[in-house]
């Protein structure tokens, strides 16, 4: 995650303007079964265009975007499902430009990168979803979905670098869509999606979802995945091979979410060493960071992990394992909007060989595709150059 001057934290305490909206219309609501329903509205408050004006030059920050607009700022809970079809409340966060007329906007869906405490989401803490509340200042309505397993979504796993985790996101653009039904705020059909790092990966695998599902509902016009692990079995292999990774709690948090939703039913010491297998199902119950829980695990892969399971992984084994990783990989189907990749070719967290998988099977596919490299970018210095050539092609289909 990005890092960003302590000041900004201000910036919370002039957004708790609390009060509840229980206002609902039953007619806004499609009919799938209750997904998307808004089961509670917390307005915010607004943020001025020329707070996040300053807020840009204060900290050097260029996302491509100069805030026209001043926003208005909500956390909502809606309903979606979990990989048993059992409905689980998730929540998010909303931001709408203040323009006076009956203009309509498009839709962008900005999804965060890994994040394993669950209070660390926009819902509660608004600048988390930064990329969606300046698209919304320049005309916009912004969404930044925590994702299931985070914010309010105490009670179940999050599906960290799993497909599933696209289903909670399509439940956020049709609960966006049901806010601006009952509040006549104006969509005009337009649908962006984009996200770095593990938010690269929710939003290929939110594209996936939405044409090969839910074409029907949603017609997406251009989605920007940015530095993210499409091909799990390349990513997996890779790091299993490699003397040490940086972000050992990305891995353990990989664990956590295939073990459960994959019904692998392994306990941790099948695949990490001692001490590192008692704690990583503590580190990774929401209570802790990424930065958090690497303090408690080592770099080094072969302390990290079990000998037996690295011989395994590395040789003919692990079958049951690599079968999800491969089935949970996002780069072997046929994408209909045009979609840019962005990526640092430096990267040391999510290896670039991933976007470059990517473009070449995609494009092979069919698919509208390119691949913009940020040269001698790493996974945290590609971050705001990315998302500023992203928002820019984004408005670039606005008009």
């Amino acid at each position: 995650m990005m890092k960003i001057k302590k000041r900004v934290f201000i910036f919370f305490f002039y957004l708790l303007l609390i009060s509840c909206d229980d206002n609902k219309s039953s007619e806004c609501y499609p009919e799938t079964s209750g997904r998307g329903k808004i089961i509670s509205v917390l307005p915010l408050g607004d943020i001025s265009s020329s707070f996040l004006s300053d807020f840009l030059i204060d900290n050097n920050i260029d996302i491509g975007v100069i805030p026209e607009n001043d926003v208005e700022v909500y956390s909502i809970v809606y309903q979606t499902i979990d990989w048993n079809n059992v409905i689980r409340h998730a929540s998010g966060a909303i931001y709408i430009p203040k323009i006076d007329g009956r203009q309509k906007f498009p839709i962008y869906s900005g999804q965060h990168g890994t994040e394993s405490k669950r209070s660390n989401v926009a819902s509660l803490i608004p600048l988390r979803g930064f990329d969606s509340m300046f698209m919304a200042s320049v005309g916009y309505i912004g969404s930044s979905p925590d994702l299931l397993g985070l914010g309010v979504s105490d009670d179940v796993v999050h599906p960290y670098v799993h497909k599933f985790v696209a289903e909670a996101v399509v439940d956020k653009i049709r609960a966006i869509k049901n806010f601006a039904c009952e509040r006549g705020i104006g969509y005009n059909e337009k649908l962006f999606i984009a996200g770095y790092s593990e938010g690269g990966y929710v939003t290929m695998a939110t594209h996936r979802l939405i044409e090969e599902k839910y074409s029907e509902e949603f017609k997406l016009t251009a989605s920007a995945p940015m530095a993210g692990p499409y091909d799990m079995s390349f990513s997996s292999n890779r790091i299993l091979s490699i003397d040490s990774y940086p972000q050992p709690g990305y891995i353990s948090f990989t664990y956590m979410s295939y073990n459960e939703i994959e019904k692998l039913n392994r306990p941790a010491s099948d695949l990490f060493q001692s001490p590192y297998a008692e704690v990583i199902p503590s580190l990774m119950d929401g209570s802790k960071s990424i930065t958090e829980a690497n303090n408690y695990l080592t770099m080094k892969i072969k302390d990290l992990f079990a000998e037996e399971f690295l011989i395994q992984f590395l040789g003919n084994g692990e079958l049951e394992l690599k079968k999800s990783f491969k089935e949970n990989s996002l780069i072997d189907w046929f994408p209909k909007a045009p979609i840019r990749l962005f990526h640092g070719s430096e990267d040391e967290e999510v290896n670039y060989n991933n976007s470059i998988i990517a473009l070449e099977s995609l494009k092979t596919n069919g698919a509208d595709i390119d691949l913009i490299t940020i040269d001698g970018g790493n996974h945290s210095s590609s971050i705001f150059e990315s998302y500023s050539k992203a928002l820019e092609w984004f408005n670039s289909f606005k008009e």
